[in-house]
């Protein structure tokens, strides 16, 4: 798999940066962001099981995944789009809710995608979360997505 790199932005540390180098074009991987098709193969923690995802597209519009996880617990994930620069950017709102009462507060995600010789370099920039706990279980799901990701858009 290619190779995925985390690195610590703030202290306390509440925000998150992963890149991970891609082998798929960039227009590619955008598809793969923004096409609900392609998102529920790849989305979720490493307890996901079943995805549904809806969006829409543009900015201003809202986007809504809900995850089934292996022990039964549903978590939604839902936001708005802040910024629509295909096939280069994306950045989004995010907030979650477990299904049992918690709500998380809305951070904010960028998404960049770089051509490079070999495919596409993708950064993940996650921020403004409430704790450092907040930051690093997003940090673990997140990886989990990305490692997802990187397997999806190799096989298409």
């Amino acid at each position: 798999m290619d190779s995925m790199e985390t690195t610590e932005l703030e202290t306390p540390r509440t925000a998150l940066l992963l890149t991970r180098d891609l082998a798929a074009p960039r227009a590619l991987v955008f598809k793969a962001w923004t096409q609900p098709e392609h998102i529920v193969r790849w989305w979720g923690c490493a307890e996901t099981g079943d995805v549904k995802f809806t969006n829409d597209l543009r900015v201003g519009g809202e986007f809504s995944a809900v995850m089934k996880l292996s022990n039964g617990q549903t978590h939604r994930i839902f936001g708005v789009y802040c910024k629509i620069e295909a096939p280069e950017r994306l950045v989004f709102t995010w907030s979650w809710d477990n299904g049992e009462g918690f709500k998380g507060g809305e951070t904010l995600v960028t998404v960049t995608l770089e051509e490079t010789a070999t495919g596409t370099k993708l950064t993940l920039r996650h921020e403004s979360f409430a704790s450092e706990d907040d930051c690093q279980a997003h940090g673990e799901g997140w990886g989990a997505s990305l490692e997802r990701l990187g397997d999806f858009v190799a096989t298409l």
